[in-house]
């Protein structure tokens, strides 16, 4: 009986003081991920149908160090051994985390916080027809107010009619000049040959004149 209360204090004495151990990333195991730190890179890309980010992660050595992303309904596919394209990333502020990946170091060693942004001007009625301009981009991140927003769209918008305007103007002119010459070809060749001659008779004639002199 005795025995068997040992065992349970014993039991009880080793749950209550039981430590979690973690694996700490050595003083070369930093340095090494240092050398190629640059080579973790992020890119995104917004999908304009779903409203969501579909993220790519970029890495070196994923066997020592790769990314952690705290959130959840998140997926993501490798595409190759140093490409991972991940999935349904909503606008919002992520921390992304890269951490070790073997037995002897999890450490986190690098935080990269990744500003998912979702312009919402984007889909007021103001913005049809003018989709390109930056203050209608969905992925526009900068603050501003709505009546600085309508100002400058439709400042915009007086730009964008006032340089079709101008290049129609243009496109006008260069058609009528085309349609000028195809209906006056014939006068302008023969034109242009007599033009030719005299210039021709004039230099002849110069030259001539010139050989005379040399003669006297």
């Amino acid at each position: 009986m005795k025995k068997n209360k040992k065992i349970i204090l014993f039991t009880i004495l080793s749950l209550l003081f039981s430590t979690n151990v973690y694996a700490s990333c050595t003083e070369e195991e930093i340095n090494d991920f240092k050398k190629i730190e640059d080579e973790y890179k992020i890119t995104y890309e917004f999908n304009k149908e779903t409203k969501d980010y579909t993220v790519i992660f970029i890495r070196k050595e994923p066997d020592r160090f790769d990314y952690y992303i705290d959130s959840t309904g998140i997926k993501c596919d490798d595409i190759n051994e140093n490409k991972a394209q991940c999935f349904n990333f909503k606008p919002q502020k992520y921390d992304i985390y890269i951490i070790g990946q073997t037995e002897e170091c999890d450490d986190i060693l690098k935080t990269i916080t990744l500003n998912l942004p979702y312009n919402s001007l984007s889909e007021d009625p103001i913005c049809e027809g003018i989709e390109e301009f930056v203050l209608c981009q969905p992925t526009y991140s900068k603050e501003i107010d709505y009546d600085t927003f309508v100002s400058r769209v439709n400042t915009y918008k007086k730009s964008k009619v006032t340089q079709s305007s101008s290049n129609n103007n243009n496109s006008n002119k260069e058609n009528e000049l085309i349609t000028y010459i195809k209906e006056n070809l014939l006068t302008i060749i023969t034109i242009s040959i007599f033009i030719i001659l005299v210039i021709i008779t004039i230099i002849l004639t110069a030259r001539s004149i010139k050989k005379s002199r040399r003669l006297e």
